[in-house]
């Protein structure tokens, strides 16, 4: 399955397959090669490769879609384009090279329903006849539709097999088919291109805007009295009646301790930000499906040529902020290897959604309103990866982009993705969390002798040991110093074994709880981001880049408390002077970038 960027072949795809690959409306989703199993009858393996215009760019992306097509044409396996019903003649010069190359090419035609909508009509039989290959519609969110397009492929790939599949045609540079060519694109103008037009145009009050609807979402997910925090509540209490209600069914005092004080405390303490996520990923699918995700590009292109980056970093961050491993997967997708190793430095700093348990546990003990603590912490991770990001030389990037309409998406696809992102995530919960919450708890209880108090466990010698390097930070408790270091192999691991070895809550001075919370804001992401570094990358940069953000993550905490700890003048004489050095090495910088901006 091969089109131009952003035609839909992804949600085709995983509605032929049943998988979950990400999609959304804007350009560049898809950065590798997917494969899997159909689940229709008649379908073997299907193939969706990332967006290209041309088989002979020098993108990233599109080298590794166009050696996808080369090896399908020398095997014989049919290409499936995907084209915008409301955009042909967009899709007709790819349609030519594959054409001219020899391989067997059938059209779907996808977003029928959207260029109805506008006033227009589509003829799949005059399509299909006057550029010689088979044709079909396929809406990937109808079943009906589906499975229909499904038969299709399956009779298509018989006439294959006979020889009979279609004459070659000629399709000229300007569009025209054969002679034809279409009186009218629907979308490529009209109204709907007209409204996204206006919408482009009016980008200067529209930012603002948006950041107003940021901050109102993070303020639903965690302010006072908001729905995130109610139904918080409301899961914490429902762990803690089962706990206590299983606790009086079980005799066995380690059992009970293990499952109702490690195994329900720890993973009900992180189940409970359930609908404080949902409250989040509902906000991300709605601007990466509605078209939003591509104005942002387009409005801070010129913010992150300032970092010799493109707009199309900030694809990669808004994927970061929901997996950081999505998001350094995304960044193969940028124009060269610099490009994509600034992209991933910054990345390692940006806040993924298995950061919020953690902030909002630690500022539960420190604060009685997040809202504002939590919006500042992933303030503090995106800066701090953009910061490292503008220190980090190499060959700049071009930005090409095709505009995406905006448009509602369908409620019940938002709502599938949501379900899904959920499923995941309790799912995390429930095997990695629900093992280091249980492993941690049972080694609490234990030492070499037997059954002890968790002060003289086996955990507890290990974890003291851990704990010298957090005592500068004013952290002496070696709880906090072993669920840090838990964080390594999943954030979520922080907030369970917070919630499962102190089940009185940690207990921290001011100084100590902001140098610990700056720590876990700055501390390098999972080990399966690492990996996916790793595999973009190369182990030395990735693990360099991991071990520096280690070093650079205790230095800032040390820091903070040394300040903290000096009284409020300090505190605000501090953060005066670090504001103003700040603004004054980014005026010098964006200066300098201006200036050789100009001169190229």
């Amino acid at each position: 399955m091969t089109g131009t960027p952003n035609v839909g072949k992804t949600t085709l795809f995983n509605a032929l397959t049943g998988r979950h690959n990400r999609t959304g409306n804007y350009h560049g989703v898809t950065a590798a090669v997917s494969c899997a199993k159909g689940k229709r009858a008649g379908i073997g393996k299907v193939y969706d490769v990332p967006g290209l215009y041309t088989l002979k760019s020098g993108k990233n992306e599109e080298k590794i879609a166009a050696r996808a097509l080369e090896n399908a044409r020398r095997e014989g396996v049919i290409v499936v384009q995907v084209v915008n019903a409301c955009a042909l003649r967009r899709s007709l010069p790819l349609f030519k090279e594959l054409r001219a190359g020899g391989y067997k090419v059938v059209l779907a035609i996808t977003m029928g329903d959207r260029l109805r909508s506008r006033g227009g009509d589509l003829d799949v039989k005059k399509i299909s006849a006057a550029l010689g290959v088979p044709c079909a519609e396929a809406d990937a969110l109808s079943t009906k539709s589906v499975q229909a397009f499904a038969d299709f492929l399956v009779r298509t790939d018989a006439r294959a097999a006979e020889g009979a599949f279609g004459k070659q045609t000629d399709v000229s540079e300007n569009g025209a088919i054969d002679g034809y060519t279409p009186a009218k694109t629907y979308g490529e103008s009209g109204t709907s291109k007209d409204k996204t037009g206006k919408l482009y145009g009016a980008g200067g009050w529209l930012l603002p805007v948006f950041f107003l609807g940021v901050a109102g979402v993070f303020y639903l997910a965690f302010g006072t009295r908001s729905p995130g925090v109610w139904a918080k509540q409301a899961i914490d209490g429902a762990f803690g009646a089962l706990a206590a209600r299983a606790g009086g069914k079980i005799a066995n005092s380690v059992l009970k301790n293990v499952i109702c004080g490690g195994i329900l405390r720890g993973v009900g303490g992180v189940l409970s930000f359930l609908p404080q996520l949902a409250i989040l990923y509902l906000f991300s699918e709605f601007l990466e499906e509605s078209g939003i995700a591509s104005f942002l590009a387009y409005e801070t292109d010129g913010f992150f040529s300032l970092l010799s980056l493109s707009g199309r970093a900030a694809f990669c961050i808004f994927l970061g902020y929901g997996c950081t491993a999505a998001g350094i997967a995304a960044s193969a997708a940028l124009e060269n290897k610099d490009a994509q190793k600034r992209a991933a430095g910054c990345l390692y700093f940006v806040p993924c959604s298995a950061k919020l348990p953690v902030y909002l546990t630690l500022l539960s003990s420190l604060v009685e309103n997040p809202f504002l603590g939590a919006t500042a912490l992933y303030v503090l991770g995106t800066g701090a990866g953009l910061l490292v990001s503008s220190f980090c030389g190499g060959k700049e990037e071009d930005f090409i982009m095709e505009i995406a309409d905006f448009y509602i998406p369908s409620p019940l696809f938002i709502l599938k993705k949501l379900l899904f992102r959920l499923k995941g995530f309790i799912i995390k919960v429930s095997t990695t969390v629900l093992a280091f919450t249980a492993c941690a708890y049972t080694l609490a209880s234990v030492n070499f002798t037997g059954a002890c108090a968790a002060e003289e466990s086996i955990l507890a010698w290990f974890s003291k040991r851990l704990a010298v390097l957090f005592y500068p930070m004013g952290v002496t408790d070696w709880r906090a110093a072993f669920a840090a270091a838990g964080g390594f192999a999943a954030k979520e691991n922080v907030a369970g074994l917070l919630a499962a070895l102190c089940p009185e809550g940690l207990q921290l001075s001011r100084a100590a709880g902001a140098a610990y919370l700056t720590f876990a804001a700055l501390m390098p992401p999972c080990i399966a981001a690492v990996a996916a570094a790793t595999k973009e990358l190369g182990a030395r940069t990735a693990w360099k880049y991991a071990l520096l953000q280690t070093a650079g993550a205790f230095l800032c905490a040390y820091f903070v408390y040394f300040i903290f700890s000096r009284g409020a003048a300090t505190v605000i004489l501090c953060l005066l002077t670090a504001s103003a050095a700040t603004a004054g090495i980014a005026v010098c910088f964006v200066r300098k970038r201006k200036k050789g901006l100009t001169k190229r």
